[in-house]
């Protein structure tokens, strides 16, 4: 065995591999409870950011390898400090993914681009993320008067039926969030993220073609496919 052979040997016996250990009976994992926590909250939430955001940071070869062997791909944002998993699309692997996409009605479509038109002042104005807000009015007026998708309708009920659906949904996927004030809706970083602002423009019927009756937007279980992900040059 040479003298350099011999080193690394030596090497290794200084820095054995380090074994995790075992969290429940039969345990034959090799993560970190940390990277457990991790992953499981990235294949769980929408979205996650904070400290959750760090710890997948701490411990990233092993949550990515967790994610992969679900067929998942690990989505981050550190302009916003925020992290998803994002399903690997059919065209990579016939496999599904534990998350699966599903598709956004024009209602849906028309809120997103709404609430991403909104953030884009925000940012203008430098407002930080937590101060995001929008009222339900602000909504309501985006989409029922002037140019807004369900404009022009005479179901007044049936209108604010389809706005209340809508919102709920938005909540459901993790673009708005509930506030202290029952008027008042936390908009989230997952937003300006997803959707770009030429998109947004289209979507919210800038385009004569954006809002046509087959206009659906592919989507994760909760957010974008990656390919809607947004460049951080066009923000």
């Amino acid at each position: 065995m040479t003298d350099e052979a011999n080193e690394t040997t030596e090497i290794e016996r200084s820095f054995p591999p380090v074994e995790q250990p075992a969290l429940f009976d039969g345990d034959t994992g090799d993560m970190s409870s940390d990277a457990r926590m991790a992953a499981i909250a990235l294949k769980r939430e929408r979205y996650i950011s904070g400290e959750l955001f760090n710890l997948v940071k701490d411990n990233l070869e092993a949550v990515e390898r967790s994610l992969n062997n679900d067929m998942l791909r690990l989505v981050s944002n550190e302009r916003y400090h925020v992290m998803y998993a994002a399903p690997v699309g059919g065209v990579e692997t016939n496999i599904r993914s534990l998350k699966t996409r599903a598709s956004l009605s024009r209602e849906d479509a028309a809120m997103l681009a709404f609430l991403r038109i909104h953030v884009l002042e925000y940012e203008n104005q430098k407002t930080p993320v937590a101060d995001w807000q929008v009222s339900r009015d602000e909504i309501r007026a985006a989409l029922a008067t002037g140019a807004g998708y369900l404009a022009g309708g005479n179901d007044e009920e049936g209108t604010t039926k389809k706005i209340a659906a809508a919102i709920s949904r938005m909540t459901t996927y993790g673009y708005l969030e509930p506030t202290d004030d029952d008027e008042m809706l936390a908009i989230t970083p997952l937003v300006p993220i997803v959707l770009d602002r030429r998109l947004a423009d289209e979507w919210l019927g800038v385009t004569a073609e954006a809002m046509t009756d087959d206009a659906h937007a592919e989507t994760s279980e909760s957010i974008f496919d990656e390919d809607t992900t947004i460049d951080e040059e066009e923000r």
